[in-house]
């Protein structure tokens, strides 16, 4: 059968399961359990579907999954999107470790940078792939360069560790959405938070492209920390009477929420962050929050899997970069 005539409702018969739960596996657009993604997978490519490639992770249904030991460095678990990231990682691992070996998963702050370069290394002792996530560190990228020297594969999460620019990435958003003229605010965790710096990057460099009478303020750091990051947008808010928007690409988003709603500005200072974000929802609702860039967490867990899997079995070779999407949430899509 050709895959473009095949429908779901064929592939939930085959495979035993709804309509629905083919629609989430194939679309990805929710979580589903590892066994019932493998079996939905199974029969979307038994009648000829055509997958996308990042279905790779469950198409050797019926073969002997490769058992990895994976190991991974989040930040710390207090700001909600890491814990999320840690419980959807385990969760799409669970096919490729055994009981004795599941992944070992290590939190630092994000200033903590000799305990992260001391992790890859401890770990890199034990697993054969790691994923980090950390600041762009002379000491941390000795680490990794350690690491790979010892068969290692090491894989960077979320923010590189060399030079990454994008171009336009958010600054349309203040832009077009607020009409106020005056002083725009950058919250960020750490300036060697490559990801981060590069989104503020781009937000200065759209609006300055496109003549945007709002002035950027030099950026402040959060540290990741929501109650660093309360402290820093409650200044901003005394230090300039004129701001109109904050933008903040960087964890610690409960802490701007509540200082927003402490100073009752939150209608009249427009906020830009990423997420997910614990209580984002409610404060898209109330007007607190505009507009969210929310990472798929289910998704990138499922990507960073895959590319360990093909990683460690031999299925891919040199440099791999990986891009993955995400959402623009409103009060109006929630």
């Amino acid at each position: 059968m050709a895959g473009k005539k095949t429908t779901l409702a064929a592939i939930a018969r085959e495979a035993h399961v709804g309509i629905a739960t083919v629609d989430r596996v194939i679309n990805q657009r929710a979580t589903v359990r590892p066994e019932t993604a493998r079996r939905v997978i199974a029969a979307a490519h038994k009648l000829g579907f055509a997958l996308e490639k990042s279905h790779q992770l469950f198409e050797t249904v019926g073969q002997p999954a490769a058992r990895i030991k994976m190991g991974f460095i989040l930040l710390r678990k207090e700001h909600s999107f890491y814990a999320q990231l840690a419980d959807s990682l385990l969760e799409q691992a669970a096919p490729y470790y055994d009981a004795e070996h599941p992944p070992q998963f290590m939190f630092h702050d994000i200033s903590a940078v000799s305990d992260t370069a001391a992790a890859i290394t401890q770990l890199s002792q034990s697993v054969d792939v790691i994923g980090v996530l950390a600041l762009d560190n002379p000491m941390i990228r000795f680490a990794v360069e350690e690491a790979t020297r010892q068969g290692i594969k090491v894989f960077t999460l979320l923010s590189d560790l060399s030079v990454h620019s994008r171009a336009g990435y958010i600054g349309w958003a203040v832009d077009r959405l607020c009409h106020r003229q005056g002083d725009v605010g950058v919250i960020i965790g750490d300036n060697r938070f490559l990801c981060q710096e590069t989104c503020e990057i781009s937000f200065r460099s759209y609006l300055r492209e496109h003549l945007s009478g709002q002035r950027v303020l030099e950026p402040v750091r959060s540290h990741e920390r929501a109650e660093s990051a309360r402290q820093v947008t409650q200044t901003l808010l005394e230090q300039h009477p004129n701001l109109v928007a904050l933008y903040a690409p960087c964890g610690g988003v409960e802490g701007i929420i509540a200082a927003l709603r402490k100073s009752g500005r939150q209608h009249q200072v427009m906020l830009i962050c990423h997420g997910p974000v614990a209580g984002g929802e409610m404060a898209l609702i109330d007007g607190t929050l505009d507009l969210m860039l929310r990472h798929r967490i289910a998704e990138f867990a499922a990507s960073v899997i895959s590319t360990f899997v093909a990683a460690t079995g031999g299925g891919s070779s040199g440099f791999s970069h990986t891009i993955n999407r995400f959402d623009l949430i409103t009060k109006e899509n929630l």
